[in-house]
Order: structure tokens, then C-alpha cells, then sequence
């Protein structure tokens, strides 16, 4: 688990989880991220608008490279 301690946002907690894949082959992570933006309500407004679908995209793709990369290992 990440968790910030100091840093831009009210609140930030990234969970990583792993378990076998159905086809026992292979290992599926999972993340969760709960975050607050900081200065509500603008910082809500900013979450709603802009920071909810930016970190959906950043996890995405950190995750996409991890499964490259792991697969280059093979």
C-alpha cells in the first residue's frame, strides 16, 4: 500500500493486490486508489473534473507497461 504522508492531495491511499489468475498461469494485480483533492470544495469540483479520469488513465497505463515488461521476462 502507498500512502502519502505529506504532498499535493488531502487524502491519498493506493491499494496493490495480487492473486492467481484463473488459468493459474499467471498473477492478477489489482489497485485501488481513494484520494481527496486538497481546498474543497474546488478541489472537489477538480476531482470530479479532471483528477478522477487523469489517474484512471495514469494506473491504466502504469499497469499496461508492468504487463509488457513482465512479458518481455518470460
Amino acid at each position: 500500500m502507498d500512502e502519502q504522508v505529506t504532498g499535493p492531495f488531502r487524502r491519498w491511499h493506493h491499494t496493490h493486490t495480487f492473486e492467481p489468475a484463473h488459468d493459474g498461469a499467471a498473477t492478477l494485480m489489482t489497485d485501488v486508489v481513494d484520494f481527496a483533492a486538497p481546498l474543497p470544495p474546488l478541489g472537489t469540483l477538480a476531482e470530479i473534473l479532471v483528477l478522477k479520469r487523469y489517474l484512471t488513465r495514469l494506473i491504466l497505463l502504469r499497469n499496461a507497461h508492468i504487463q509488457d515488461v513482465t512479458r518481455l521476462d518470460r
